[in-house]
């Protein structure tokens, strides 16, 4: 076996060992970020978010306010947990991508996401793309707050998606209640 660097993790996942990534779970979560999966690029740099992609939408949080960086902080599990900020995926396997995933797999992973959610009483989730909010919600997702709360109870913020015109993005952003 190789070793593990920084926050990859071996788990078992429906029946076979995975290396993803560990969740990242302060002592009180106000809000936990959301994917579908973790990417292949970001197991193996053993760090969230290590995507283009994905690195753009989540540094639109740390310019709304959410957590701060570091000058040349190129991850961002410290600054998440300083401002008691979680990680997690619903799915724990890695893929090419999230289109890779069978539905029921989505659906084995939202039921193990709800109720590690509900027992740390988290009370904002934020998706930094559709598909783990229409899973969590059953429903289409917009950009902003979602209208319904989740089965335990949390808001949930479905950032814009990146190609929403700037001045809508940011007016969806504006919205987000970060305290």
């Amino acid at each position: 076996m190789t070793d593990l660097i920084d926050y990859q993790e071996r788990v078992e996942w429906m029946g076979s060992e995975v290396l993803t990534l560990a969740e990242v779970w302060p002592t009180r979560p106000r809000a936990v970020i959301v994917g579908v999966n973790p990417s292949l690029t970001s197991v193996a740099a053993g760090h969230y978010f290590q995507g283009q992609g994905a690195r753009g939408r989540i540094m639109k949080l740390v310019k709304a306010g959410l957590m701060e960086l570091n000058d040349g902080e190129r991850h961002f599990e410290r600054a998440a947990l300083e401002a008691n900020v979680g990680f997690a995926d619903l799915v724990r396997r890695p893929t090419p991508s999230a289109a890779d995933l069978p539905d029921y797999e989505i659906e084995y992973g939202k039921e193990l996401f709800e109720t590690k959610m509900a027992a740390r009483e988290v009370p904002l989730v934020i998706a930094i793309y559709a598909p783990p909010v229409e899973a969590l919600m059953r429903t289409k997702a917009q950009p902003g707050y979602q209208s319904e709360l989740t089965s335990w109870g949390a808001r949930v913020f479905n950032l814009p998606r990146p190609y929403l015109k700037a001045e809508l993005a940011a007016e969806v952003m504006a919205k987000l209640n970060l305290n």
